[in-house]
């Protein structure tokens, strides 16, 4: 069993809860919420770092950053394995790949690429196939994905145990809203918000939402004041940080199951339904929508035993149309890397790319 899950109250479920939505630097928003004193909100966030090595790191609006968010599942030509890693990274502006197996046997990646060179994108990955680096691939362009905070509302705290309603939740699907949130709809256009100074904090609040003031200072070459300054009145205000992520599982990952499911809907409002329905469920870790189609991206996590009940869950919304089709695969957690916006890329007040430069790289390495 997890740790942290020895010493868990409802207390600290709620604080785990309301970190995602509040962040690291609203305590006292967060305490009045739930009727503690901020000096009991902060001392236990602080056990619960010590415990269990609790890590938040913002999660960025990278639309506002003029960036596009791409998803790509690459299946590995046989003994190209390690290339194929290599045409991930070689493309710049990757934030996230894991080994992945399933359908697709290979690279599973995250992106956020300069929305103006969406093209240059594609492209490349269409010249890797040519180059036959991959085998196949699929290319979704999504929106910027929703964090769901941990959630203990399956758990119970006298027994210590989780029980999954799957029943429950199909139940709560059919009655949810058929409105799509706000963060789901495609968006229209992709502003550059940011200058380098900004990016630079940025990048840093991914590593550790709560990093100090005065350590983002040195970093950034300003006083502890004008840090201060930069984040309440450029990133706060224009909304930066979309949401931050508690980088707390709620079971052993040696019995669990981390996986990317792409869901395909019959219409936006079965769509909005699915979505609706997730907010408090435990095993979602975020979602996003592809752009211009009724599809959903989602990373879920759940004990292994309970894997077979979320695909049959999902065959039963199939059976009652509320899904159409979904394919899925499941991630490597011993193999991933992560990296930050790449902030080094931002010149001028705008994002470079040299495709002719990329794409010489790609057929060298091929």
């Amino acid at each position: 069993m997890i740790r942290y899950l020895d010493s868990l109250d409802d207390i600290n479920a709620k604080i785990l809860e309301g970190l995602g939505n509040y962040g690291p630097r609203n305590i006292s928003a967060l305490a009045k919420e739930l009727k503690l004193s901020p000096t009991t909100v902060a001392f236990r966030i602080s056990k619960l770092v010590k415990e269990s090595g609790l890590q938040t790191r913002a999660r960025l609006s990278y639309q506002k950053l003029g960036l596009s968010r791409a998803v790509v599942f690459a299946e590995a030509k046989p003994g190209k394995e390690k290339m194929l890693q290599n045409l991930v990274e070689n493309s710049l502006y990757w934030t996230y790949m894991a080994r992945c197996f399933g359908k697709i046997n290979g690279i599973y990646a995250l992106f956020s690429f300069p929305a103006e060179f969406r093209n240059e994108f594609e492209n490349y990955f269409k010249e890797a196939a040519k180059q036959k680096i991959l085998d196949d691939y699929l290319l979704f362009w999504v929106t910027d994905f929703c964090e769901i905070p941990p959630n203990f509302a399956w758990f119970n705290f006298k027994r210590r145990s989780w029980t999954f309603k799957w029943q429950q939740w199909m139940d709560e699907i059919k009655e949810a809203s058929e409105a799509l949130p706000n963060r789901l709809r495609d968006p229209e256009t992709y502003p550059i918000m940011v200058d380098n100074v900004d990016l630079l904090i940025l990048k840093e609040l991914e590593k550790d939402g709560t990093i100090e003031f005065k350590q983002l200072a040195k970093i950034a070459g300003m006083t502890p004041e004008a840090v201060r300054y930069r984040f309440q009145n450029h990133i706060l205000k224009r909304g930066l940080i979309a949401d931050y992520e508690i980088s707390i599982f709620p079971y052993p990952h040696q019995s669990s199951e981390l996986s990317s499911f792409v869901i395909e809907f019959k219409s936006k409002e079965t769509l909005a339904k699915f979505v609706n329905s997730l907010m408090n469920k435990p095993f979602v870790l975020n979602y996003s929508k592809v752009i211009g189609q009724y599809k959903l991206i989602g990373h879920f996590y759940v004990p292994k035993v309970e894997f077979p009940k979320l695909i049959d869950t999902l065959n039963t919304l199939i059976e009652t149309r509320y899904v159409t089709r979904f394919l899925h695969v499941l991630l490597d957690v011993s193999f991933y890397k992560r990296q930050t916006v790449s902030y080094e890329f931002f010149e001028k007040n705008k994002w470079t790319y040299n495709n002719k430069h990329t794409i010489k790289k790609l057929k060298t390495s091929g």
